[in-house]
């Protein structure tokens, strides 16, 4: 489908000189079917050492979300019960922290693991986020015209007659409905639950001029239920507040337990084929480095120019994802992880698996691992990335095309290695990306 230039459906967009080509919706075998399938220079008993340490990997960091996670709660209970800036200020530090493991967990996504059933992803980190389905509008949103003054009659919040009370099935049930509203890139962002409705909840909307290189400016007299106060609905405000936090808890509670070790759980079904979990393992972080990092993420919203389509629009916290994404596919690289507490998980990972294969595809890999790593820390020094994709900053366009290309570009060997080893049950994208020059 064709609109301002652009085609979205098919997900190759074009505007003016730049090129950004991205297959998302449908994914191509990274190699031929054959059966000259080259055997492992790992044995069984090293491959399944492999997948045993992406597993503790996977495991700790969702532990680590998940124990970041109840502090946020405390610390949004805390704001709820007597809200003041300072509160507000600490619930907000406490989801930045929040955030760090969890996006480092996000490679282990795309084989139809836990994190990708009814209470992974999607009620986790579903985005973007059309505020006017949560709360009021007081600016631009996906599905909505810009409102001169505040709009108090949009959203859950602000609805008690159709949604009389808020609990947790209420925000599942219409969490990206079907038929739901879509925005002009396709996505359905009627999202209800995640971390980004409890972001949108504590910052509010991003509506200052992205030279300006502020966040959202939610008041905490938002929450307030006497005259101070800013906005109607406090009290329902702040039970939304709530009650996606609970949600937020238990659904990372729930890929803590798929993951623990020693029980009958995914896991345990995981680990018993370690050639399918590695493909798996493979096929994750390719996809995440070219349909997420180089698609989704940062050449969708670079391609529009449109702040609406960053990951964490309304905390800029945007450089950070994408950060910590690529952090995620270097752990299982290199088999190692440090947690929120400084302890390491360390053991065999990816690298070794390629190397006892071909070390110039492994010297190659750490080499593209390692410049996508700083192209992304360019970003971040050069932050937020809400003015990085402004049309008016051609500078900061070609910082963000030069990650785009370097993400592609671990995805795209990544592709090579295995093609290399004629494996027919790894499927990462293998179309080119080719950049131009970011306008």
């Amino acid at each position: 489908m064709f609109r301002n230039g652009i085609v979205l459906k098919d997900r190759f967009y074009i505007n003016g000189p730049v090129l950004i080509l991205f297959a998302v919706l449908i994914f191509i075998s990274a190699c031929k079917k054959t059966n000259s399938y080259v055997k492992p220079g790992l044995s069984s008993e090293q491959q399944s050492q492999v997948v045993v340490n992406y597993a503790n990997i996977l495991e700790a960091g969702y532990q680590d979300s998940y124990n970041l996670a109840l502090i946020l709660q405390t610390k949004i209970n805390a704001f709820i019960a007597n809200p003041t800036a300072q509160g507000l200020a600490d619930a907000k530090a406490a989801w930045l922290a929040s955030r760090e493991p969890y996006s480092q967990t996000e490679m282990g996504r795309f084989y139809g693991g836990p994190i990708d059933g009814d209470s992974g992803d999607i009620l986790l980190n579903s985005w973007p986020v059309d505020e006017g389905y949560i709360d009021y509008l007081s600016g631009d949103s996906h599905g909505y015209t810009a409102y001169a003054a505040p709009d108090f009659t949009t959203g859950v919040v602000n609805m008690p007659s159709q949604f009389p009370t808020i609990d947790e099935t209420v925000l599942i049930t219409n969490n990206q409905p079907d038929g739901g509203t879509t925005n002009f890139s396709g996505n359905n962002v009627e999202v209800s639950a995640g971390y980004h409705a409890i972001e949108f909840l504590l910052w509010g909307q991003d509506n200052t001029p992205a030279v300006d290189k502020i966040p959202g400016q939610r008041s905490f007299k938002d929450y307030l239920t006497t005259s101070q106060a800013t906005a109607p609905n406090g009290a329902r405000r702040a039970q939304y507040l709530q009650v996606v936090t609970q949600l937020l808890v238990d659904n990372l509670k729930s890929m803590v337990d798929a993951w623990a070790p020693n029980t009958n759980n995914y896991r345990k079904t995981f680990q018993a084929n370690s050639d399918v979990a590695i493909a798996s393992i493979i096929s994750g972080i390719g996809r995440l480095a070219k349909d997420e990092l180089a698609g989704e993420r940062m050449g969708v919203p670079l391609a529009l120019h449109a702040q609406e389509q960053e990951h964490s629009c309304f905390s800029d916290n945007t450089h950070r994802d994408l950060y910590l994404d690529m952090q995620g596919i270097i752990n299982v690289y290199y088999g190692k992880y440090t947690r929120t507490d400084g302890s390491i998980i360390s053991g065999a990972g990816l690298s070794d698996y390629v190397k006892a294969i071909s070390a110039a595809d492994d010297t190659n890999m750490k080499t593209l691992l390692s410049a996508g790593q700083t192209s992304l820390q360019n970003i971040e020094t050069n932050k937020p990335f809400d003015w990085l994709i402004d049309k008016s900053n051609p500078t900061g366009n070609q910082i963000v095309q030069t990650g785009v290309n370097a993400a592609a570009a671990v995805a795209d060997w990544i592709s090579q290695i295995m093609q290399d080893i004629k494996r027919n049950n790894v499927y990462v994208p293998n179309i080119p990306t080719s950049g131009g020059d970011g306008d």
